[in-house]
């Protein structure tokens, strides 16, 4: 690694200021200096400093995707069938799938369920990939949702083990099936409780207990419901569903706001034509309803399931205009407010001086075309320059 100087039109730091034209100093894997490109430090000039010189684009924060599971990497099969795949296959999926984020512009993830045989080095060992932070082993019920990944626990002795068990793999979140879903089949059903409300409550007290925050996969009302009452920190689908419908609980939205607790909708790039049990209106008008209310959403586009290979979350991200947002306000949510809610605002998210150097460039101004976010130009992986590829197209819409 070197000393990088990148100049551009314009740097969006995403603390509030944008340069333009503006410069990023990047030491080793740190940013050293930011700011517009007349007050360079001359002190940064000069023998050993790489020059990447960008006079039509724009750089920013590198996105964060706050739902994925990089062992599957969203080919057409579900996580019913991992149990069939071997060690190496999810190897090499993982690291395909970390290849591909850094070819969108993708610096951090949140990989919220793996197999139970996974090497977490796989995951989280790259210092010129994105960063990884992970859950390792999903806690379910036998013949629940995903529970092929190996996290089947039915007593409460066996909710803390499992939860003590992730903690010492290196887990930096703990998730929980609340609900049945889509993709796992049999027994399991997105509208039904999976654990106890006595059972849920142990996993958030354990995993508190470790200082470590939890997520819960939770579609229908009853499990959304369950989760706010046992204290979680986020909430992954939220979609509010029974067995005949929907049932926003306006209360419970409150609550949400009123704790602090996340949602992250895994809203992908195929959401608007979605139809079906998930149509995009319903969902559309729901998550308006909460942000209304002061709920904190992050993005995450639920990558790995099937057809929703890692690299396309950048396609998501327009979607969200469909909820009031401003091109620049999205910008916002993807980069330096979901590192502020997965709590790495002190390692990334913003272009400062100290913070990681995970960065994107994009031809022309992402505040003005959002679109613009799914062709980077370079991606910029703790001061790893990568200069991206075109990413492969998916062909059709699923929900976990």
């Amino acid at each position: 690694m070197s000393t990088h100087i990148i100049t551009a039109a314009r740097v969006l730091t995403g603390c509030g200021a944008t340069h333009a034209p503006g410069a990023v100093v990047v030491d080793e894997s740190k940013i050293a200096w930011v700011g517009p490109g007349s007050d360079l430090p001359g002190d940064w000039q000069g023998a050993g400093v790489e020059q990447i010189d960008l006079p039509e684009a724009s750089v920013l924060p590198g996105l964060i995707d706050a739902h994925v599971h990089l062992a599957v990497g969203g080919a057409p099969h579900p996580p019913a069938a991992i149990p069939a795949i071997t060690h190496l296959d999810v190897a090499v999926t993982i690291r395909a799938g970390l290849a591909e984020l850094l070819g969108a512009g993708v610096t951090t993830v949140r990989d919220l369920g793996a197999p139970c045989y996974t090497d977490i080095d796989t995951l989280t060992r790259h210092h010129d990939r994105p960063r990884v932070l992970t859950a390792t082993i999903p806690l379910t019920i036998a013949g629940g949702h995903c529970d092929g990944l190996g996290g089947a626990v039915d007593t409460l002795t066996g909710i803390r083990d499992l939860v003590s068990a992730n903690v010492a793999r290196g887990a930096d979140w703990i998730k929980i099936m609340g609900s049945g879903g889509f993709t796992t089949g049999g027994a399991s059903s997105p509208y039904e409780l999976q654990f106890t409300d006595a059972q849920v409550r142990a996993a958030v007290d354990a995993a508190h207990d470790h200082g470590l925050p939890v997520a819960v996969h939770a579609h229908g009302t009853a499990a959304i419901r369950q989760a706010v009452a046992a204290g979680v920190d986020s909430i992954e689908h939220c979609t509010w569903m029974t067995t005949d419908g929907f049932e926003l609980d306006h209360g419970v939205v409150r609550e949400i706001a009123a704790r602090g607790i996340l949602v992250c909708p895994t809203i992908n790039h195929l959401a608007r034509s979605a139809a079906g049990r998930l149509p995009w209106p319903v969902r559309r008008d729901h998550l308006r309803v909460m942000l209304d209310a002061g709920v904190r959403l992050i993005p995450g586009s639920d990558a790995g399931i099937p057809h929703t290979p890692p690299g396309r979350y950048p396609h998501s991200l327009p979607i969200y205009l469909d909820l009031g947002l401003s091109q620049a306000e999205v910008i916002d949510l993807a980069t330096r407010h979901a590192a502020e809610a997965l709590r790495i605002g002190h390692l990334t998210g913003t272009l400062a001086a100290g913070l990681s150097a995970d960065l994107i460039a994009v031809p022309g101004d992402p505040t003005r075309d959002l679109n613009l976010l799914t062709t980077p130009i370079l991606t910029m992986a703790a001061g790893h320059p990568h200069y991206p590829d075109a990413t492969p197209e998916a062909e059709e819409d699923t929900s976990t």
